[in-house]
């Protein structure tokens, strides 16, 4: 089966714009603790800098219906602070500017170097 330009066109016009229902807070649905810790880690991070421990943060979210353990609390809070570095650096790379490569120039006289001596026994 082939394709055509203007599908892939369209493609590259539509999908950046496309985003994940389960990875936004728009409507009503379930989300694993994961994502849940995911999409409140800046919250939680800046409590975690006011001076909250892990266990106090977790017994909180315990009162708002999600149940997590402390030592699970920790593990997808270092997820998401992972994710967010990786996101940072990509960013950080994809801005800065771009070094202009300079071909690597050889000496015409290294271009011999490596190459074996004649010998007078060769002849």
């Amino acid at each position: 089966m082939s394709t055509n330009t203007e599908i892939i066109r369209k493609i590259i016009a539509e999908f950046p714009n496309l985003q994940n229902e389960k990875k936004t807070l728009e409507g009503k649905h379930e989300m694993t603790l994961r994502e849940a810790i995911r999409a409140l880690y800046p919250t939680l991070r800046d409590m975690k800098k006011r001076g909250f421990t892990t266990r106090e943060i977790a017994e909180k979210l315990k009162e708002y219906g999600i149940n997590i353990k402390p030592t699970t609390f920790s593990k997808y809070m270092n997820e998401a602070e992972q994710d967010a570095i990786l996101k940072r650096n990509r960013v950080r790379i994809a801005k800065s500017p771009l070094r202009a490569r300079k071909p690597a120039s050889q000496p015409a006289s290294s271009a011999n170097v490596h190459a074996p001596a004649a010998t007078s026994e060769a002849k």
